[in-house]
């Protein structure tokens, strides 16, 4: 994100979040300055030129391996990124980790690890009929945010694409882009704790999940506080009810939360900025300048 900024100096933080969120990997960003906004940028340099860039997420010869591995990517892009959350008539776990392999190896994705705790086993205690067969599941990620830009939005549309019909996909892309680019804010928010905790040394940070719930943020820092956060990438402010919500959750699972953190593209109510207790942290867009 530094660099990235760095040679967008002239966008506000908001904006360069945006530009990040799509264009990460991306290898000719020079011309990402021609255009005037994000969206002429993805219209002029992505689907204009999807012919020129479609070869960069071939990574097969093989006509069916390369159908499946398209399949599987665009799952983990627009789903839960459960790790077998891909598997389904079309794709067995057997040939679901041969994918992940290829994938894994080439660069093209990462693993999120789970911090759930298994359920424990008490002798002569049977486990609830939906507990029964819960297994829990590490997430999987997209190494650079431009591929994963291409799998939620180019290859869904590629045919029309191909054929130059460019005014359908556009409007699906303007509709969904602040969704897309609120998983980055909340990577950037797990930075940004980061940078705010760094004299205390975190030793966890990341999203979590679990068979209740989950959580944009949870850190831990070695002196043993932890740090539950909520981020939103929403042209609206941050009330009271979202705090709220957010440790409910964390009351759900369990947790024992010294900080909640609480991250905002809009900004806050008047109402939480005036009340808010004195271990409920507030990060709006312009905190994200540090990074």
């Amino acid at each position: 994100m530094k660099v990235f900024g760095r040679d967008f100096s002239y966008l506000d933080i908001s904006d360069k979040i945006g530009y990040f969120a799509v264009f990460e990997g991306y290898h000719k960003k020079e011309s990402l300055h021609k255009r005037e906004n994000l969206l002429e940028n993805i219209k002029y340099n992505i689907l204009y030129k999807y012919h020129d860039l479609k070869d960069d997420f071939i990574f097969t010869n093989d006509f069916h391996l390369q159908v499946d591995i398209e399949t599987l990517l665009f799952r983990i892009a627009v789903g839960s990124r459960k790790s077998l959350s891909i598997y389904k008539n079309d794709i067995s776990q057997h040939r679901g980790r041969e994918l992940y392999k290829l994938l894994f190896d080439k660069g093209i994705i990462q693993k999120e690890y789970s911090r759930e705790r298994p359920l424990p086993k008490i002798p002569k205690r049977f486990l609830k009929k939906e507990l029964r067969h819960y297994r829990i599941e590490d997430k999987i990620k997209f190494s650079h945010n431009f591929t994963r830009f291409w799998f939620t939005f180019i290859t869904p549309y590629q045919d029309q694409i191909a054929l130059g019909e460019f005014d359908l996909v556009t409007q699906h892309i303007a509709q969904d882009l602040d969704k897309f680019i609120s998983f980055t804010f909340e990577e950037l928010s797990n930075q940004l704790i980061q940078k705010t905790f760094k004299k205390e040394s975190i030793t966890e940070v990341g999203t979590y999940w679990d068979k209740d719930i989950e959580l944009d943020l949870l850190a831990k820092t070695k002196s043993g506080l932890t740090i539950a956060g909520e981020c939103k990438w929403k042209n609206q402010r941050i009330s009271k009810n979202i705090l709220n919500k957010l440790e409910k959750k964390c009351t759900l699972a369990k947790l024992h939360v010294d900080y909640f953190a609480l991250f905002s593209k809009s900004g806050f109510s008047n109402e939480l900025i005036k009340s808010h207790p004195k271990n409920v942290l507030l990060f709006d867009i312009n905190s994200f300048k540090q990074l």
